[in-house]
């Protein structure tokens, strides 16, 4: 399967990243590429990714002045516009980046899906998904769902490891093959519904038949 990750703009993409959101990403990409799917992340160019990066700024915005930290906003819309620039390289588009993104999900010519990180507690952000209550979110606590069960929830994936966990990621191998595996079960689901509303199926890489758990430690 091709897939996009446009992550957020204020941290690095890293494993090692103090955001958990560009963390998440890079955990998720890590074990998608052992799946052996190509997966591109749109992030700062200082991010360490084991898929393709497309750096869209030069650097994580937390590095510049303070004046230029707002346009975590304007880099998604411009990495979502890469993306859909470029659509026939990917099948599906993962974004991480938060609800400034939902305009142009909503417009997308591809399948998507966008991460839910942050809390869903304010009457304020509760309008805004409710406004854009078709889209397909993953949530990432069960306390997102019943803030506001109405949105087109896919699935509750938890993705949240310590930023100093004790010994190394491979330790936390079942908790990450368990989050890939249901994100790769959510893409193909989206895909396949994107395709029948198209009338046309487009070619994809899905996960049946493969041997995850064979394949990270083929790359240890």
């Amino acid at each position: 399967m091709r897939i996009a990750q446009v992550s957020p703009f204020f941290e690095a993409v890293s494993v090692e990243s103090e955001g958990s959101e560009a963390r998440a990403v890079a955990l998720l990409t890590s074990v998608l590429t052992r799946f052996g799917h190509d997966v591109t992340v749109f992030a700062s160019g200082d991010s360490t990714v084991e898929g393709r990066l497309i750096a869209v700024a030069p650097l994580a915005l937390r590095h510049y002045a303070v004046p230029k930290r707002h346009l975590s906003e304007g880099l998604t819309f411009l990495a979502l516009e890469k993306a859909f620039s470029i659509a026939s390289s990917f099948d599906l588009i993962h974004v991480h980046a938060g609800f400034s993104a939902f305009p142009m999900m909503r417009r997308s010519p591809l399948p998507i899906v966008a991460t839910v990180y942050g809390g869903l507690d304010a009457p304020e952000v509760v309008m805004l998904y409710r406004e854009f209550n078709e889209l397909a979110l993953v949530a990432t606590s069960a306390e997102q769902v019943r803030q506001c069960p109405e949105l087109n929830w896919q699935a509750v994936i938890p993705w949240h490891l310590p930023l100093r966990q004790k010994g190394p990621i491979e330790d936390s191998r079942d908790h990450l093959l368990s989050g890939a595996m249901a994100y790769t079960t959510i893409y193909e689901r989206i895909i396949t519904a994107h395709a029948e509303r198209r009338g046309s199926l487009r070619p994809t890489r899905f996960l049946h038949g493969a041997r995850p758990v064979a394949a990270w430690n083929s790359a240890q």
